[in-house]
C-alpha cells in the first residue's frame, strides 16, 4: 500500500510541475494594451436595432439562439482609438458563421461566405484580422451570416491589441486545459508506444492499449474545444476535428469496461459498444458528406453518455457488491466512473449556461480535465500493478525453468533440456559433434570418502568441463555421472586440443583436492560418420567410443 501511494503522489507531482511550468512560460503580461470593446454596439437583427448592446448578452434582446440565413449586422458606435501597437488585429469569435469585417465603408475583411452559400459547414473558432494602418478613427462593423439553426445568440466581447498579445491571451485564458490537453497526448502516445512494445512479449495488455487511444481522443478533445486549434486549424476543419474524438469518447469506454469484464454477460454492454460505434461512424458519415452537419448530434450523444454513466455505475455497484479482488479492474473502473462523471458535469453546463466561450464558465474550464488527469493516474496505478505482477511472473517463470531444465547439483542443463537441444540439434543442415564424458570412479569415492565428497567431483568436473567447453557448445549432465557436449560444426583437430585441456585442468584439481581422484573417459563422433545422420546414432557412436577408452583406462590401471 505504501508503494502504490508513493507511486501515485509521485504521479500528482509531475503534473502539478507539469502544469506549474506551463503557467510560467504563458504567464500573461501584455507589452501592449488591449482593449475589451464590450459596450457601445448597435446590433441590427430581423430590421431591428438593438442600441448599447452588451454582445455577451445579446440573446436578452435579440432571442436565445439564430436560425440559418439570418444576418446580424453589429456595429461600435465610438470610433477605435490608435494603440501604438507593432502589429494591431482585432480578436472576436465566431460560432457556425460567416463573416465580413469592415472599418467604415471599407470591407476590411471576409470568411466563409461561400460555405455560408453552399450550406457547407463553418465552425467555431477565433478569427484574428489584421487592421490597417489607418484603423484610428475608423468605425468598425461586423456581418455575421449565420449557418446553423440553434447557434446560441451571445457573442464573445471582440478585444483589440497587438498579435503576440492576443495570442498569448488566447493560451493563458485556457492553461489549465491547454496545459492538460498536451499532457493527455503525450502521456498517451508514450504509453500506448510502451504498451504496444510490451505486448509483443506479454498478454493482457489490450486494456492499456484502450485506454492510451482514449486519453489522446481526450486530449485532441479538449485542445479543440478551448479552440487551441485555431492558430493551424480552420474553424470548420478544428470543431470537426473536435467533435470526432469527442464522439470515439464513449465507444472507447465502453470498449474498456467490456474488455475489464470479459467473464461476465456482456449483452447489454456489448449493444451499447456497438450501437455507439455505429452512432458515432453514422454523425461522421453524415457530417462529411454534407447531409447533417456534426454539431447537431451534440445532444443525442451527451444522451449516450448519460445512458453511459449509468453502466458505468452498475458495473461498478456489482464489481463491489461481488467483492471483485482485480486491483486492475477496480482501479480503472475508477478512473472510468469519475470521468464519466466530469464528462456529465461538463454536458450538463454546457446545455444549460447561456455562455459563448467555454473560458467564462469555471466549470467548464476545469471538471473535464481534472476527470481526465484522475483518469491518467488509474492508468499509472494499473501500470504500476501489471508491472509489479509481470515481474513476479517472471521470476516465478524462471524459477520454473531453472527447476525444469537445470541440474541442481551442478549447475549443467539436466536430461530435459539436452534432448530438446538434440531435437534442435537434427534440424541442423550441417554437421555436428556429439561429445559423451564419463566420470571414473564416482562410485568409489562415494563409498570410501562419503557422498559430500562424489558431490564435490561433482561440481569441480562440471565448473572444469564448462569453461572448456562453454563458450564452443552445449553441456549437460544427462545421469548420474554422464556428461554430454554438443557442438556444431568443429575441426577435430580443434576437439582434440579442447579435450587435452580438459586432461590438463583435471591434473591441476587432483593437485588441489588430493582427496578424490578427478579423471575422465570420453568418446565423441560426428554427423558424418553415422548412417542416420541424426543425434541418436551419434550419441550411440560417441558412447561406444567412451566405453572403449573406458575399458582402456581400467585396464591400463590394472597392470599398474
Amino acid at each position: 500500500m505504501r508503494k502504490l501511494l508513493s507511486f501515485l503522489g509521485s504521479a500528482l507531482f509531475i503534473m502539478l510541475v507539469i502544469l506549474f511550468l506551463a503557467t510560467r512560460f504563458f504567464h500573461f503580461t501584455p507589452k501592449y494594451p488591449i482593449i475589451r470593446l464590450e459596450k457601445g454596439w448597435t446590433v441590427t437583427y430581423h430590421n431591428q436595432q438593438y442600441l448599447n448592446t452588451n454582445l455577451e448578452s445579446m440573446g436578452t434582446q435579440t432571442g436565445q439562439t439564430f436560425s440559418r440565413g439570418d444576418v446580424i449586422t453589429l456595429t461600435l458606435d465610438q470610433p477605435l482609438i490608435d494603440l501604438h501597437v507593432p502589429f494591431p488585429y482585432l480578436f472576436f469569435k465566431t460560432q457556425y458563421c460567416g463573416y465580413e469585417v469592415h472599418l467604415d465603408d471599407y470591407l476590411l475583411t471576409s470568411a466563409y461566405l461561400d460555405n455560408t452559400r453552399d450550406s457547407r459547414f463553418v465552425g467555431n473558432g477565433y478569427s484574428f484580422i489584421p487592421l490597417s494602418t489607418d484603423y484610428a478613427g475608423k468605425r468598425i462593423i461586423i456581418k455575421l451570416y449565420v449557418t446553423e439553426n440553434g447557434t446560441k445568440a451571445d457573442i464573445l466581447t471582440p478585444m483589440m491589441g497587438d498579435y503576440e498579445d492576443l495570442y498569448r491571451y488566447l493560451i493563458s485564458s485556457a492553461i489549465f486545459p491547454f496545459s492538460t490537453g498536451l499532457f493527455l497526448i503525450l502521456f498517451g502516445a508514450v504509453f500506448l508506444i510502451i504498451s504496444l512494445l510490451f505486448s509483443m512479449r506479454s498478454s493482457g495488455l489490450s486494456t492499456q492499449i484502450l485506454c492510451s487511444f482514449l486519453t489522446m481522443a481526450l486530449g485532441f478533445w479538449i485542445l479543440a474545444a478551448y479552440d487551441l486549434f485555431d492558430f493551424i486549424l480552420s474553424a470548420s476543419n478544428a470543431t470537426t476535428l473536435g467533435y470526432c474524438f469527442l464522439f470515439m469518447i464513449v465507444p472507447l469506454m465502453y470498449l474498456i469496461t467490456w474488455n475489464l469484464h470479459k467473464r461476465s454477460n456482456n449483452t447489454v454492454l456489448a449493444i451499447l459498444t456497438i450501437s455507439s460505434i455505429c452512432f458515432s461512424v453514422l454523425f461522421m458519415c453524415l457530417h462529411f458528406f454534407n447531409i447533417v452537419h456534426i454539431n447537431h448530434f451534440q445532444y443525442s450523444y451527451y444522451l449516450v453518455a448519460f445512458v453511459g454513466l449509468v453502466v458505468l455505475a452498475g458495473y461498478e455497484y456489482a464489481d463491489v457488491k461481488s467483492k471483485v479482488r482485480n486491483y486492475s479492474v477496480r482501479i480503472l473502473m475508477a478512473g472510468l466512473s469519475i470521468l464519466s462523471i466530469s464528462l456529465i458535469i461538463y454536458a450538463i453546463a454546457a446545455m444549460t449556461q447561456r455562455i459563448a466561450d467555454y473560458r467564462q464558465s469555471f466549470i467548464l474550464t476545469n471538471s473535464v480535465p481534472l476527470g481526465a488527469i484522475f483518469f491518467v493516474f488509474a492508468q499509472l496505478l494499473n501500470y504500476f500493478i501489471f508491472m509489479t505482477h509481470s515481474f513476479a511472473q517472471k521470476k516465478e517463470y524462471a524459477a520454473l525453468t531453472k527447476i525444469a531444465y537445470v541440474d541442481n547439483l551442478t549447475g549443467l542443463s539436466n536430461r530435459v533440456k539436452c534432448d530438446e537441444m538434440m531435437f534442435e540439434f537434427d534440424k541442423l543442415q550441417e554437421d555436428f559433434c556429439i561429445v559423451s564424458l564419463d566420470l571414473n570412479g564416482l562410485k568409489e569415492v562415494n563409498d570410501n570418502a562419503g557422498h559430500p565428497a562424489g558431490d564435490r567431483l561433482l561440481r569441480s568436473f562440471a565448473e572444469t568441463l564448462s569453461s572448456v567447453f562453454e563458450s564452443k557448445g552445449f553441456c549437460a549432465r544427462i545421469g548420474g555421472d554422464e556428461f554430454l557436449v554438443l557442438l556444431k560444426s568443429i575441426e577435430q583437430a580443434e576437439l582434440d586440443d579442447m579435450l587435452k585441456d580438459l586432461d590438463r585442468k583435471l591434473l591441476m584439481l587432483d593437485e588441489e583436492d588430493q582427496e578424490i581422484n578427478h579423471s575422465v573417459s570420453y568418446g565423441y563422433a560426428y554427423r558424418h560418420e553415422t548412417a542416420e545422420k541424426n543425434t541418436h546414432a551419434v550419441s550411440m557412436l560417441a558412447d561406444q567410443r567412451m566405453y572403449d577408452y573406458k575399458r582402456n583406462h581400467y585396464a591400463h590401471m590394472m597392470t599398474r
